[in-house]
């Protein structure tokens, strides 16, 4: 099958493209540049409020009984 679009390459050419743009702006400008364009996405407008609760992993199971942890012998 022969790809019609590499999303790799795409994004990587993209990326250069705006650091080319944005090469004389200052960070805040940079900031400022991001904020305009967000607020005009109606996919930014549609998540930005939105709240993900926090995942919570599973605690590692620590044992402190040395018992269970025989020191190792090289004899």
């Amino acid at each position: 099958m022969k790809k019609t679009f590499d999303a790799v390459t795409w994004m990587r050419k993209r990326r250069a493209d705006i650091d080319q743009e944005d090469k004389d702006l200052s960070w805040e400008e940079k900031r400022e540049k991001t904020r305009k364009l967000l607020e005009k996405d109606p996919l930014w407008l549609r998540l930005k409020n939105r709240v993900v609760e926090a995942t919570e992993f599973p605690r590692r199971n620590i044992r402190t009984n040395r018992a269970e942890y025989p020191e190792k012998h090289t004899d």
